[in-house]
Protein backbone atom coordinates (compact mmCIF):
# COMPACT_ATOMS: atom_id res chain seq x y z
CA UNK A 1 0.00 0.00 0.00
CA UNK A 2 1.11 3.16 -0.84
CA UNK A 3 1.89 5.66 2.01
CA UNK A 4 2.31 8.58 0.04
CA UNK A 5 -0.46 11.66 0.58
CA UNK A 6 -1.43 12.72 -2.72
CA UNK A 7 -0.04 15.21 -4.33
CA UNK A 8 -1.85 17.38 -7.23
CA UNK A 9 -0.59 18.86 -9.91
CA UNK A 10 -1.25 22.43 -10.44
CA UNK A 11 -2.08 23.70 -13.57
CA UNK A 12 -0.01 26.89 -13.44
CA UNK A 13 -1.62 29.74 -16.14
CA UNK A 14 -0.39 31.82 -18.95
CA UNK A 15 -0.67 35.10 -17.05
CA UNK A 16 1.02 33.45 -14.09
CA UNK A 17 4.02 32.41 -16.60
CA UNK A 18 4.09 35.25 -18.27
CA UNK A 19 4.23 37.31 -15.06
CA UNK A 20 7.45 35.53 -13.49
CA UNK A 21 8.69 35.53 -16.89
CA UNK A 22 8.66 39.18 -16.62
CA UNK A 23 9.80 39.45 -13.43
CA UNK A 24 12.82 37.53 -13.86
CA UNK A 25 13.81 39.82 -16.21
CA UNK A 26 13.26 42.95 -14.66
CA UNK A 27 15.82 40.97 -11.71
CA UNK A 28 18.33 40.29 -14.30
CA UNK A 29 18.14 44.00 -15.53
CA UNK A 30 17.27 43.18 -18.97
CA UNK A 31 15.30 46.45 -18.00
CA UNK A 32 16.38 49.11 -15.79
CA UNK A 33 14.29 51.23 -13.38
CA UNK A 34 12.46 54.12 -15.07
CA UNK A 35 12.95 52.26 -18.46
CA UNK A 36 9.74 51.56 -20.92
CA UNK A 37 8.82 47.98 -21.07
CA UNK A 38 8.17 46.75 -24.81
CA UNK A 39 4.39 47.32 -26.05
CA UNK A 40 1.68 44.75 -25.08
CA UNK A 41 1.36 43.33 -28.43
CA UNK A 42 5.18 42.76 -28.55
CA UNK A 43 5.24 41.11 -25.37
CA UNK A 44 2.19 39.44 -26.78
CA UNK A 45 4.41 38.20 -29.85
CA UNK A 46 7.67 37.61 -27.67
CA UNK A 47 5.78 35.42 -25.51
CA UNK A 48 3.39 33.85 -27.84
CA UNK A 49 0.20 34.52 -26.04
CA UNK A 50 -2.65 36.80 -26.57
CA UNK A 51 -2.68 40.95 -25.84
CA UNK A 52 -5.18 39.95 -22.81
CA UNK A 53 -2.58 37.54 -21.14
CA UNK A 54 -0.52 40.15 -20.94
CA UNK A 55 -2.12 42.84 -19.92
CA UNK A 56 -3.33 40.75 -17.12
CA UNK A 57 0.21 39.89 -16.14
CA UNK A 58 1.21 43.48 -16.20
CA UNK A 59 -1.37 44.36 -13.77
CA UNK A 60 0.12 41.96 -11.75
CA UNK A 61 2.78 44.13 -11.55
CA UNK A 62 1.28 46.86 -11.08
CA UNK A 63 -0.31 45.42 -7.78
CA UNK A 64 3.08 43.92 -6.99
CA UNK A 65 4.58 47.81 -7.01
CA UNK A 66 7.04 46.19 -9.70
CA UNK A 67 5.79 48.29 -12.49
CA UNK A 68 4.03 51.11 -12.72
CA UNK A 69 1.38 51.98 -16.12
CA UNK A 70 1.08 55.34 -17.49
CA UNK A 71 -2.28 55.89 -19.52
CA UNK A 72 -1.18 56.63 -22.94
CA UNK A 73 2.57 56.30 -22.30
CA UNK A 74 2.94 52.42 -21.56
CA UNK A 75 4.53 50.80 -18.66
CA UNK A 76 7.67 51.41 -17.01
CA UNK A 77 10.16 49.59 -14.69
CA UNK A 78 9.20 51.07 -11.07
CA UNK A 79 12.01 51.31 -8.38
CA UNK A 80 10.63 48.38 -6.05
CA UNK A 81 9.95 49.30 -2.20
CA UNK A 82 8.60 47.41 0.64
CA UNK A 83 7.17 50.20 2.12
CA UNK A 84 4.50 50.54 -0.75
CA UNK A 85 3.30 47.22 -0.14
CA UNK A 86 2.99 47.76 3.54
CA UNK A 87 1.57 51.39 3.40
CA UNK A 88 -1.07 49.69 1.43
CA UNK A 89 -1.96 46.75 3.58
CA UNK A 90 -1.10 48.68 7.20
CA UNK A 91 -4.87 49.35 7.89
CA UNK A 92 -5.41 45.49 7.88
CA UNK A 93 -2.37 44.70 9.95
CA UNK A 94 -2.95 47.49 12.35
CA UNK A 95 -6.31 46.81 14.23
CA UNK A 96 -5.67 47.75 17.84
CA UNK A 97 -2.73 45.76 19.82
CA UNK A 98 -2.46 45.54 23.40
CA UNK A 99 0.09 47.90 25.21
CA UNK A 100 2.45 45.36 26.12
CA UNK A 101 2.61 43.79 22.51
CA UNK A 102 3.34 46.99 21.60
CA UNK A 103 6.04 47.74 23.90
CA UNK A 104 7.85 44.76 22.94
CA UNK A 105 8.06 44.99 19.22
CA UNK A 106 9.51 48.96 20.11
CA UNK A 107 11.71 47.90 22.60
CA UNK A 108 12.85 45.58 20.03
CA UNK A 109 13.11 47.30 17.14
CA UNK A 110 13.68 50.92 17.76
CA UNK A 111 16.09 50.29 20.29
CA UNK A 112 18.19 47.91 17.54
CA UNK A 113 17.83 51.07 15.18
CA UNK A 114 19.01 53.34 18.01
CA UNK A 115 22.06 50.57 17.84
CA UNK A 116 22.44 50.67 14.11
CA UNK A 117 22.34 54.57 13.97
CA UNK A 118 25.22 55.41 16.42
CA UNK A 119 27.38 52.88 13.51
CA UNK A 120 26.36 54.37 10.71
CA UNK A 121 24.50 57.93 11.16
CA UNK A 122 26.21 60.68 9.29
CA UNK A 123 26.24 64.29 10.47
CA UNK A 124 23.62 65.21 8.14
CA UNK A 125 21.23 62.44 9.75
CA UNK A 126 21.58 63.91 12.72
CA UNK A 127 20.67 67.38 11.80
CA UNK A 128 17.68 66.28 10.43
CA UNK A 129 17.10 64.36 13.48
CA UNK A 130 17.58 67.81 15.62
CA UNK A 131 15.06 69.99 13.19
CA UNK A 132 12.68 66.91 13.61
CA UNK A 133 13.34 66.73 17.45
CA UNK A 134 12.83 70.65 17.34
CA UNK A 135 9.45 70.14 15.80
CA UNK A 136 7.93 67.88 18.07
CA UNK A 137 8.92 69.81 20.92
CA UNK A 138 7.08 72.87 19.38
CA UNK A 139 4.29 70.53 18.50
CA UNK A 140 4.49 69.56 22.37
CA UNK A 141 4.55 72.79 24.08
CA UNK A 142 1.57 74.34 21.49
CA UNK A 143 -0.56 70.79 22.63
CA UNK A 144 0.52 71.36 26.39
CA UNK A 145 -0.88 75.03 26.01
CA UNK A 146 -4.10 74.40 23.95
CA UNK A 147 -5.19 70.90 24.03
CA UNK A 148 -7.09 70.87 21.65
CA UNK A 149 -7.80 67.64 19.16
CA UNK A 150 -6.07 69.70 16.20
CA UNK A 151 -3.09 70.27 18.36
CA UNK A 152 -2.70 66.96 19.59
CA UNK A 153 -2.98 65.06 16.06
CA UNK A 154 -0.15 67.74 15.20
CA UNK A 155 1.93 66.20 18.12
CA UNK A 156 1.04 62.58 17.26
CA UNK A 157 1.97 62.86 13.46
CA UNK A 158 5.52 64.80 14.77
CA UNK A 159 6.12 62.10 17.08
CA UNK A 160 6.19 59.51 14.31
CA UNK A 161 8.00 61.41 11.88
CA UNK A 162 10.91 61.58 14.78
CA UNK A 163 10.64 57.70 15.13
CA UNK A 164 11.00 57.39 11.62
CA UNK A 165 14.02 59.66 11.41
CA UNK A 166 15.46 56.93 13.54
CA UNK A 167 14.37 54.20 11.56
CA UNK A 168 16.02 55.54 8.58
CA UNK A 169 19.51 56.94 9.97
CA UNK A 170 19.63 52.86 10.91
CA UNK A 171 20.49 52.91 7.07
CA UNK A 172 18.42 49.53 7.19
CA UNK A 173 16.17 49.85 4.62
CA UNK A 174 13.85 46.50 5.68
CA UNK A 175 13.67 48.42 9.01
CA UNK A 176 12.60 51.45 7.27
CA UNK A 177 10.01 49.78 5.44
CA UNK A 178 8.65 47.84 8.66
CA UNK A 179 8.30 51.19 9.99
CA UNK A 180 5.61 51.77 7.36
CA UNK A 181 3.84 48.47 8.32
CA UNK A 182 3.31 49.40 11.95
CA UNK A 183 3.10 53.23 11.87
CA UNK A 184 -0.23 52.96 12.13
CA UNK A 185 -0.30 50.66 15.09
CA UNK A 186 2.17 53.31 17.13
CA UNK A 187 -0.03 56.05 15.70
CA UNK A 188 -3.37 54.06 17.49
CA UNK A 189 -1.17 53.41 20.57
CA UNK A 190 0.05 57.23 20.24
CA UNK A 191 -3.53 58.66 19.90
CA UNK A 192 -4.54 56.71 23.07
CA UNK A 193 -1.69 58.06 25.12
CA UNK A 194 -1.00 61.33 24.44
CA UNK A 195 -4.48 63.12 25.48
CA UNK A 196 -4.07 61.08 28.67
CA UNK A 197 -1.04 62.63 28.80
CA UNK A 198 -1.42 65.35 28.21
CA UNK A 199 -4.67 65.70 31.12
CA UNK A 200 -1.82 65.34 33.55
CA UNK A 201 0.40 67.99 31.75
CA UNK A 202 -2.64 70.45 32.34
CA UNK A 203 -3.17 69.31 36.39
CA UNK A 204 0.42 69.83 36.58
CA UNK A 205 0.39 65.79 37.68
CA UNK A 206 2.77 64.89 35.16
CA UNK A 207 6.13 65.86 33.92
CA UNK A 208 8.48 64.34 31.45
CA UNK A 209 11.68 66.37 31.63
CA UNK A 210 13.66 66.01 30.34
CA UNK A 211 11.69 64.65 27.34
CA UNK A 212 12.57 61.11 26.35
CA UNK A 213 13.01 61.93 23.01
CA UNK A 214 15.55 64.53 23.96
CA UNK A 215 17.29 61.68 26.20
CA UNK A 216 17.37 59.36 23.03
CA UNK A 217 18.35 62.28 20.68
CA UNK A 218 21.67 62.88 22.99
CA UNK A 219 22.18 59.23 23.44
CA UNK A 220 22.52 58.95 19.53
CA UNK A 221 24.66 61.85 19.49
CA UNK A 222 27.37 60.40 22.24
CA UNK A 223 26.83 56.88 20.96
CA UNK A 224 24.99 55.56 24.23
CA UNK A 225 23.29 52.58 23.28
CA UNK A 226 22.37 52.14 27.46
CA UNK A 227 21.08 55.50 27.95
CA UNK A 228 18.77 55.17 24.52
CA UNK A 229 17.28 51.65 26.14
CA UNK A 230 16.71 52.92 29.33
CA UNK A 231 14.79 56.26 27.90
CA UNK A 232 12.49 53.94 25.82
CA UNK A 233 12.03 51.35 28.45
CA UNK A 234 11.26 54.12 30.84
CA UNK A 235 8.82 55.99 28.66
CA UNK A 236 6.98 52.98 27.11
CA UNK A 237 6.92 51.67 31.16
CA UNK A 238 5.07 54.69 31.82
CA UNK A 239 2.76 54.41 28.59
CA UNK A 240 1.80 50.70 29.73
CA UNK A 241 1.11 52.09 33.19
CA UNK A 242 -1.23 54.86 32.76
CA UNK A 243 -3.07 52.66 30.32
CA UNK A 244 -3.15 49.62 32.93
CA UNK A 245 -4.44 52.55 35.67
CA UNK A 246 -6.84 54.75 33.65
CA UNK A 247 -6.93 57.42 36.70
CA UNK A 248 -3.29 57.78 37.19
Amino acid sequence: MNDKKSMKITHISAVEQVCDSLKQSILAEEWQVGEKLPSESSLAELYGVNRLTVRMALQKLNTLGVVETKVGEGTYVKKFSLGDIFYDISDFFSSKKPFDEIYSLRMLIEVDCCRLAMIHATDHDLENLKRQLDRYLAAKKECQEKGTDESMQTLVEEDLVFHYHVFRISHNSVYADLFLLIKNIIRQYLLEIIPRKNNLWLEKKYNEEPDSHIIIYNALLEKDLDACKQAYDDALCLDLMMDNEKDF
